[in-house]
């Protein structure tokens, strides 16, 4: 039985995802006495790293299937679980996650019109039903986080077009998902003001 917790964040590039993480598992261990994980989607460890580059590969833009992409990033999803999560989970371990399945939904499943009831029946069957605990969605204009994003990958070349439509992929999860997913608008707010939120809601969770 699980007994740790997972915590993920989503967001679009830009969004202040990886700074919230480090304050986030710095607060959790200094005021909670955990111990915290951090790991990454697609990635975390060997097998998902290696999908990660193909996934990310910009060589491979308008040349990777849209399914072959949806089908990449659950293959990765799955190792990492039941290599890392599931086992890390049962040893009472709180684990931040940069993006986890709520992610697909809004990339393949909105933005490449995959589906999202389709896609999330194929991620719960890889995870046996496996879902975070608790979301934190940052919400930025696309436009600024794209500017603001130093790590150029396959997904930047989509556009701006494709990450509007990924941001509202997002909205349309939150709003079906609300006892999961927190949305923090990040857009005028600077880092300590969106921590502070973070920690409001950590203490009604944790």
């Amino acid at each position: 039985m699980k007994k740790g917790h997972f915590i993920s964040f989503e967001g679009g590039d830009g969004s202040g995802k990886t700074t919230q993480m480090e304050k986030t598992k710095k607060y959790i261990e200094d005021k909670k006495n955990y111990d915290v994980i951090i790991t990454r989607e697609p990635g975390g460890t060997e097998i998902s790293e290696k999908i990660r580059k193909i996934l990310l590969d910009k060589s491979y833009h308008k040349v990777l299937n849209y399914k072959t992409e949806l089908f990449l990033y659950i293959a990765a999803r799955t190792q990492l679980y039941y290599e890392k999560i599931k086992p890390l989970l049962k040893k009472n371990k709180v684990i931040l996650c940069d993006r986890f399945y709520d992610a697909t939904l809004a990339y393949q499943g909105y933005a490449r019109n995959l589906g999202i009831d389709k896609t999330l029946e194929l991620n719960l069957w890889a995870l046996d039903g496996f879902k975070p605990d608790f979301t934190f969605l940052f919400m930025l204009d696309p436009e600024t986080g794209l500017k603001r994003e130093n790590n150029k990958d396959r997904f930047n070349l989509e556009g701006l077009k494709f990450h509007r439509k990924v941001c509202k992929g997002y909205k349309k999860i939150a709003k079906r998902f609300n006892n999961r997913i927190h949305q923090i608008n990040v857009e005028k707010r600077n880092q300590d003001e969106v921590f502070e939120i973070i920690k409001s809601k950590l203490e009604k969770y944790l």
